[in-house]
Order: C-alpha cells, then structure tokens, then sequence
C-alpha cells in the first residue's frame, strides 16, 4: 500500500513539474513574439498601459495639434495650417479665462469652437441598425453638425430616419444612395463625414482639421488601411469626403441602377468608396497629428487607453502607422462607442463637466457688497435704534445700546434667525 501512493505521488509531482516547465517556456516564447517580432503599434499595450495613461492625463493639452495633412506635400491648399488660415481670415486667438467666460459678463468673448461652426460646415450622416443609438447621437454630439441625416432601414417617432424605397442589396448601395440624397436635398454644405451609430464624433476637433483645408478640393479623410492592395478609409472609424469628392462621386453614381451594381457585397461599403475614389486618383490623406498619434479610431476610447485591443489589419495594415504604443491624438475626431448610455456618459465628460484649474480667477473673487464692512454699524443702529447722528457713538454707548434691548445673547439669536435654540 505504501509503494503504491508513493508512485501516485512521484506520477503527480513529475506531471505537475513538467506542466510548470511547459507554462514557463509558453510564457518565455509569447513575450519574445509579442516584444520582438510583432510589428502592430498596439502589440506592447499590456505592458506599457500604466505609462500611457501617465501621459495621457499629465500632458500638456494646451498645445495646438499639427496635422499631418496640413504639411502633407500632396496638399493642395499649399501647406496651410490651422494659425496661418486664421491669419487669412484676420482673426487672432488669445487665451480667455474659462471663469470670466463662463460666469462673468455675456459678449465679452467668443468661444473658438462656436466661432468655427459658422466657418467650416459638417454634414452629419448617421447609418442607423439600432433606435436607441441613434436617439442618443440625435441628443448629443449630432446638435453640433450643421447638418445631420439618418439613413437605416428602421422607422422611429423620435429619430427622422430616412428610408428608401428602392431595394438594398449592399452596404455600397446605401451609402451610394445617401450621396444622391443629401446633394439633391441640402443647398450648401463642404464636408461630410459618414459614420456607424455607434461612433462619437467630435465635430470641434473635425472643423479644427478640416478649416485650413479647401472643400472645393479633393480630400478623403479617415482611418485609412489597405486590403488587396488597396488603401481605404474604415468604416467603422468613420470618413469624411469634401464637396468635392461628392460631386466626382455623383457624376459616377447618378442613378439607383448605377449605385447598385457599384458593389455587391453587403459590409464593404468601405473598400468600394475607395476603388471609386481611386479610379479618380484620390486616395485617403494622412490625419495623423504631429507626434503620429491617429485620429479617427474605430475602438472604443476605453479599450484603445487600456491595450485590450487585439492585434488586426486596422493596425498592422495601416497605411500611416501610430508611433511606437501612443493610441490618440488630444485632437481625436472619432471613437467607437456601443452602448447608447456611455454616448451621453462621454457627452456630459466632454461637454459639460467643468474643472478649475490653476488659472482659474474669477471663481474665486470676494462677492460685492452694497455695504463695505466698516460701515455695517451704522446700518445697525439705523434699523434698530433709529439712530443716525453717530459721531458721539463710541464703543462702550454702541455696546450699551446692544445690551439693554437684548440682554441674553439667545435673544439676538432668536431676532436674527427666528428660531429657538
């Protein structure tokens, strides 16, 4: 009996050992992939997401973001950035305090952002397969488009979401579809971003991009990766087209039978927009900022911080690869958001949450009085004594005065709160 467990036991401890040697080369062999040979920009997330964030939250946001596409050579605006088009348009920027913009006196100050929605004008289009995703971008980010359209096959009492009534039978022919649609029902517009319900939009960092660059113009903005040799714009990170591409774009598709047989396969609406495109020789533009940090980003904002974001073309078939393990731009445009409720969540953070830092003055002003301090006394024996010759009042009258109508202090108590203690 006792030979018998002692073999039981050699078995288990020998197949215990050998299981731990096989973890230990597993683990050995995944970091040396992971750390060596992969070549995703995402790859060493796991290990560096303390890092990150540590910049992430500490750096300097105030910083202006250099697009790459504003110095891109293949620019045709002739390398305009953002500063030198405020200098064509004579207008200057200059620091305000959020305290005295927010509280102090109304028009005094205008908001750049609000300034820039006037200037550069976005239409919004929203592809729609849930309801309540769409009800919380209608109640959010899509109030700061100009201009906004819904298209989906659904109908909701809330949400004006566009049906037609040709029959679809590919993504392509929907987006195609929706081209003809807003050209024919809006007057004036310059840019269009397309995008999934369950993409954010940043429009602010959008017209930001976007304002140096000319709409009459040829430009295709977005996440862009190649598949098959092609470069295209994700749709899952949405892309934006100029005025100028869609009229290009409407030339080619002017008609349902055009759009339909434009491409066949239901959720490539993506990769066909860009083989139109580059029968025209427009291919997708660099959005990324000055430290190669991307823009548009079809992962949630969570999971790219994090690194829980697995390895895949979007990354490592990106035709302009992030730098190193930095996920996004301060200036991001767009992020992947699945739930409708985090949608109002982030709008609120963006939006509404107000922080007083450093800088902050007007918050922390002594209020106005109507009476300076040194003459409350006066104002005392007026009301209550009816006295208004005071140059005879010294301290020790001003205290007897006090006393005699109100010998116990729990009677002035009473007199100023009307209540008993």
């Amino acid at each position: 009996m006792y030979l018998y467990r002692f073999k039981l036991r050699s078995v288990f401890l020998i197949g215990f050992g050998i299981g731990f040697c096989f973890a230990l080369v597993v683990l050995f062999v995944q970091n040396y992939v992971f750390n060596n040979i992969c070549t995703t920009p995402l790859s060493n997330f796991h290990s560096s997401s303390r890092n990150i964030l540590f910049e992430w939250f500490t750096a300097d946001t105030n910083k202006k973001t250099t697009f790459q596409i504003w110095n891109d050579s293949m620019n045709k605006s002739g390398n305009v950035t953002y500063n030198k088009w405020l200098e064509i348009q004579k207008m200057e920027l200059h620091n305000i305090n959020m305290d005295s913009y927010l509280y102090g006196p109304d028009g005094k100050e205008k908001y750049e952002a609000n300034w820039l929605t006037s200037k550069v004008h976005i239409t919004c289009v929203v592809f729609v397969k849930k309801i309540k995703l769409a009800r919380s971008i209608q109640n959010t980010w899509g109030k700061r488009c100009n201009r906004i359209y819904f298209f989906g096959r659904e109908k909701d009492s809330e949400v004006p979401i566009i049906n037609f009534k040709v029959k679809l039978i590919s993504s392509w022919q929907l987006l195609c579809e929706s081209f003809n649609y807003i050209w024919k029902d809006t007057g004036a517009f310059e840019w269009v971003i397309f995008v999934k319900d369950d993409t954010l939009v940043i429009p602010e960092n959008l017209r930001y991009m976007l304002a140096p660059l000319n709409h009459l113009q040829d430009y295709y903005l977005g996440h862009a990766t190649v598949m098959w040799g092609q470069p295209y714009n994700v749709a899952d990170a949405g892309y934006v087209i100029s005025i100028g591409v869609l009229r290009k774009l409407i030339k080619m598709f002017d008609n349902s039978e055009k759009c339909m047989t434009g491409g066949k396969y239901w959720k490539q609406e993506d990769y066909y927009l860009a083989k139109h495109l580059a029968s025209m020789g427009i291919y997708p533009s660099d959005t990324r900022d000055q430290y190669l940090r991307g823009t548009f980003h079809g992962y949630s904002l969570q999971s790219l911080l994090w690194g829980v974001v697995k390895a895949g073309a979007y990354w490592t078939h990106a035709l302009y690869p992030i730098k190193d393990t930095e996920c996004c731009s301060f200036s991001t445009v767009t992020f992947s958001i699945g739930d409708h409720d985090k949608m109002y969540t982030v709008n609120y953070l963006l939006y509404h949450l107000q922080v007083l830092n450093s800088k902050a003055v007007f918050g922390n002003r002594k209020a106005p009085t109507s009476v300076p301090d040194e003459d409350v006394w006066k104002v005392a024996l007026k009301e209550e004594f009816n006295i208004t010759h005071l140059n005879n009042i010294s301290s020790a009258i001003y205290y007897e005065l006090w006393h005699a109508k109100y010998p116990e202090p729990e009677q002035l108590i009473n007199k100023i709160y009307g209540t008993k203690h």
